[in-house]
């Protein structure tokens, strides 16, 4: 039974990596934004994308994890009174370095979209000026501006 134990333990090691390696491409999504670097941030993009769907495989594990210890309804900051005496300091070490990576994600996170926000919004505004009747908004496209050749993509459904 250890061994399930030690497994879930392994798992949320595994997820904070996961949100460490989101938190640095959170500060390098800001970087690229900054730096008008449209092509770094599709790249960024996708690694984030990469890295979320394995963070849905670890959700999978976990629920699976914790149905097979009998702790569905244990929240996170209860799982260490949950496990043995024996795990249990072990298990109060990885979620709290668990919850501070989570907390350092959601504000790396934070900054970057804030930046975003802030660069897509000069966008608007100069659009706007560039082009006194057109319409402005989210979502809009000049009909006569062409995105870069590396940023366009091929969708059909």
């Amino acid at each position: 039974m250890d061994g399930l134990y030690l497994d879930y333990l392994t798992l949320l090691e595994n997820l904070q990596k996961s949100l460490e390696q989101l938190t640095e491409l959170a500060k390098q999504k800001t970087d690229a934004v900054r730096s008008d670097d449209l092509v770094a941030l599709d790249d960024i993009l996708k690694q984030e994308q990469v890295i979320s769907l394995s963070v849905r495989g670890y959700d999978q594990k976990r629920l699976q994890l914790l149905q097979q210890l009998g702790l569905e309804a244990v929240t996170l900051s209860n799982l260490p009174q949950h496990y043995p005496e024996s795990l249990r300091r072990q298990a109060k070490d990885r979620v709290e370095a668990l919850r501070r990576e989570y907390r350092i994600y959601c504000s790396a996170a934070e900054v970057a979209r804030n930046t975003l926000e802030c660069n897509l919004h000069e966008v608007e505004k100069f659009l706007a000026q560039a082009s006194g009747d057109a319409p402005v908004g989210p979502g809009y496209v000049h009909p006569e501006v062409e995105p870069p050749s590396s940023m366009k993509t091929d969708f059909r459904a």
